[in-house]
């Protein structure tokens, strides 16, 4: 039996959404799990109603910060996706827009994966898992993808 996977992001995809697809991908065909994927905007009607039904909404970062009163520097978030200054532990695995991620970006926007919760945001880029939200809000890491996958 398949994993049902939604990874529910942006459209283009942003280096943390592709990222996330990329190691779902990646990690279910080193388990050997059949996965059904599905890619959502966070506007889409599935993800809002999804939402909803968790008692949440989707929203980015840019969401959270304004609806948490965060003060969020994205000239510096920008600059960090534009010249990452570290790379994930599987860098050459990753290609495309993920390239482009970095612990740092999720480090700059931190602060409203903090406060997602409290303001009722799940923040992208959303892991849903056989109709459970596994993780929002940053890249999940390879270990904890793993276990959700296994």
């Amino acid at each position: 039996m398949s994993k049902e996977i939604w990874i529910i992001g942006v459209d283009p995809p942003c280096p943390r959404c592709d990222l996330t697809r990329q190691r779902v991908e990646r990690i279910s065909k080193e388990l050997g799990v059949p996965i059904n994927i599905s890619h959502m905007i966070y506007s889409d009607f599935r993800a809002q109603a999804f939402a909803k039904s968790v008692g949440k909404e989707t929203g980015t970062a840019k969401h959270v910060a304004d609806k948490a009163g965060i003060t969020v520097d994205w000239d510096h978030v920008h600059a960090v996706v534009n010249n990452p200054p570290s790379r994930p532990e599987d860098f050459d695995e990753i290609d495309g827009i993920a390239r482009q991620w970095s612990p740092e970006m999720d480090a700059a926007i931190r602060p409203c994966q903090e406060k997602a919760d409290s303001v009722g945001i799940l923040m992208t880029p959303i892991l849903v898992v056989d109709r459970k939200v596994k993780h929002h809000g940053s890249v999940p890491t390879v270990e904890q993808l793993r276990v959700w996958l296994a």
